[in-house]
């Protein structure tokens, strides 16, 4: 009697475990993102540590930092991440294999997103415009900013609301979008019938971008939708973001609801 009692108890304890581990191996590993940044004209020391520990509230991801551009000039220096982020300010950057070196992991599919002044950086190269999805080389003067949705199906805007605003960014004047860009939000410019874009999803080659014009500093960078906004758009580049806006099972955040 006591044999079969052990044996019983064993049975279930096998299975709890059994159950235990499946259930645990649902949870897929985080999303690997390659942060790089620096250069002049932004507090990027103050703006990554908000933006990255944001991010991982909202997705499951995880950031290795590297300031500056020496990460470009290695043509694998984006094997083993999912996702490579560029938010820094390099106007006039022009060495040579840098920018080949990012364009070709973007063509060659690697998901990436871009952030503000990266829109203004390589300006020597008309092939990182095209990778970005939008012409624009000048901005209207720092002030606050309303913020509107232009395509309200899009699943990376489906948790943020119609209009919402920064109490202080550059808006980057749009020269022209590229044609496989699709436009995200606008917001107000100086004038009252002028609106620029400052979101957008494109493609280049085979990767998948997800840009903002947004977050020269902590105004934006401190907002909660601004922390939604690249949280999403960085899930939607990895293909881990539902059509219902939400993230794809295993890969919210750290967040408590």
């Amino acid at each position: 009697m006591i044999r079969a009692f052990a044996f019983v108890t064993a049975l279930a304890l096998l299975s709890a475990g059994t159950v235990g581990i499946a259930q645990e191996s649902k949870t897929p590993p985080k999303l690997k993102a390659l942060l790089i940044t620096g250069g002049g004209y932004h507090d990027y020391k103050a703006i990554n540590p908000i933006l990255t520990q944001k991010i991982v509230e909202l997705a499951r991801v995880t950031f290795e930092v590297k300031s500056g551009l020496d990460p470009l000039k290695d043509a694998k220096f984006a094997d083993g991440f999912d996702v490579i982020v560029y938010n820094f300010c390099f106007d006039n950057a022009s060495e040579k294999g840098m920018v080949e070196n990012a364009l070709k992991a973007t063509k060659e599919g690697k998901p990436t997103v871009l952030i503000h002044c990266a829109m203004h950086s390589f300006r020597e190269s008309e092939e990182w415009t095209d990778l970005c999805g939008m012409r624009t080389r000048r901005h209207d003067p720092y002030r606050a900013l309303a913020i509107l949705k232009a395509d309200k199906e899009q699943p990376i805007l489906k948790a943020l609301p119609d209009e919402w605003k920064t109490p202080g960014d550059e808006l980057y004047q749009t020269i022209k979008l590229g044609d496989r860009s699709k436009v995200l939000l606008r917001a107000k410019g100086e004038k009252p019938d002028s609106e620029h874009i400052v979101a957008w999803t494109s493609t280049y080659g085979k990767g998948t971008v997800f840009a903002t014009t947004l977050g020269h500093d902590l105004k934006t960078v401190n907002l909660p939708e601004y922390h939604r906004l690249l949280a999403h758009g960085l899930l939607w580049a990895c293909g881990k973001l539902g059509q219902d806006g939400k993230p794809a099972e295993g890969y919210g955040g750290t967040e408590k609801k």
